[in-house]
């Protein structure tokens, strides 16, 4: 599963969201580039590392705490209230 990343100022925020997803038994790879990418970059390269979910969340998001989830092989995508750490919140692992 891939984190995207939206903010570089706010890259903790997001190996946090990635390290309670791998506390839940989830492989998790957070986007690895130092510079921002726009989300159609990052799918891209989830969708080539073939990952099969991608989270979006930007600050809104993180304030909020909800969480967008898209499903990369079916090209579905929903939004959970919660921080999706538990398996019935994301369609399957990597």
């Amino acid at each position: 599963m891939l984190d995207s990343v939206f903010s570089t100022k706010a890259v903790h925020d997001y190996l946090r969201l990635a390290a309670a997803l791998r506390r839940a038994g989830h492989r998790v790879e957070v986007y690895p580039s130092r510079r921002q990418k726009t989300l159609g970059q990052q799918l891209k390269y989830a969708d080539r590392r073939g990952f099969r979910v991608a989270l979006i969340a930007g600050g809104d998001e993180f304030l909020s705490g909800v969480c967008q989830v898209k499903d990369l092989r079916n090209r579905r995508e929903g939004t959970t209230r919660r921080w999706p750490t538990t398996p019935r919140a994301i369609p399957s692992r990597r």
